[in-house]
């Protein structure tokens, strides 16, 4: 997916911008750090391809915000954000800040309307508005750009995916229907899948071909069949194979790390601390597998 043109054309007040970008499902997301100046500032965000989801994060003194106008305010002032068609104006504003942080999401609505499953519809006009859900997924979206892990990319197409329903969910589209529990031989398939790829990057969309749902339909699915998402149905699979090889003795953390898909043995710490509680040295410790 290419963009028409760079990050912020017709700068005024800024100094440097930074823009690391992401692809899902033909959806472009980018985490993007202006460094400013103390004077009035404006950047052009605007997209003349694609469709987009402009959101602006933090910012450090004074004021910053994105715009429709440039002139005009924003109704929510730095809590708004902009849902735009191709070509619509996009401006970010800044005024006595030296540095601010946000989020583009580019879509080219036809491709991922058919690789999710579902028809995405951005409104004809403009629109600024406020919504602190789609703020704290866009805020993991820009994490995830700036700190890329491969096998993570689980994650991060869920996030693209729940960020698509929100989307449905202003009012642009009919709502969205129920979706019911997968079936007893959907949910061993996918699992027993996962079981057998944990050093791997597992795809969103390779987990739905499997039991030929779209990405849309089998991420709820999973859930309410699971009570889990599939990443961490994924996570607790990897600890649950952790906790027999660190039981075994055969591998060393960084082994066991590298050998179920974490990117490095911090990695696996964390994620082992947050999943049952204490250390992965604690806990093999504590049952006497020193």
């Amino acid at each position: 997916m290419d963009r028409d043109a760079r990050i912020g054309r017709c700068l005024q007040g800024v100094e440097s911008i930074r823009c690391i970008s992401r692809v899902s499902n033909d959806v472009l997301v980018q985490a993007i750090d202006v460094d400013t100046t103390l004077e009035p500032g404006w950047a052009d965000y605007s997209v003349r391809t694609h469709a987009s989801l402009s959101v602006h994060l933090r910012h450090i003194g004074g004021k910053a915000e994105l715009r429709l106008q440039r002139d005009e305010p924003a109704p929510d002032g730095p809590l708004s954000m902009c849902l735009t068609p191709a070509g619509a104006p996009v401006w970010g504003h800044t005024h006595g800040t030296t540095w601010a942080a946000g989020v583009k999401i580019d879509f080219d609505l036809r491709r991922a309307s058919e690789a999710l499953g579902q028809k995405l519809i951005v409104p004809q006009e403009p629109r600024a508005f406020r919504n602190d859900r789609l703020r704290l997924l866009a805020d993991r979206l820009a994490d995830e750009c700036r700190k890329p892990e491969r096998f993570n990319q689980l994650y991060f197409d869920a996030l693209i995916v729940a960020v698509c329903i929100d989307l449905l969910r202003l009012g642009t589209e009919p709502a969205v229907q129920r979706i019911g529990r997968l079936a007893g031989w959907q949910v061993k398939r996918v699992t027993e899948y996962i079981l057998e790829h944990l050093s791997e990057p597992v795809r969103l969309a390779a987990l739905a071909s499997l039991i030929r749902l779209s990405q849309w339909h089998f991420a709820r699915a999973f859930k309410a069949s699971t009570g889990l998402s599939p990443h961490r149905w994924l996570l607790n699979a990897r600890i649950a194979k952790a906790q027999q090889l660190l039981l075994s003795r055969s591998m060393s953390q960084a082994q066991i790390a590298v050998a179920l898909g974490f990117s490095e043995q911090s990695h696996l710490c964390r994620v082992f601390k947050q999943t049952v509680g204490v250390s992965p040295a604690a806990w093999q410790r504590d049952r006497g597998a020193t």
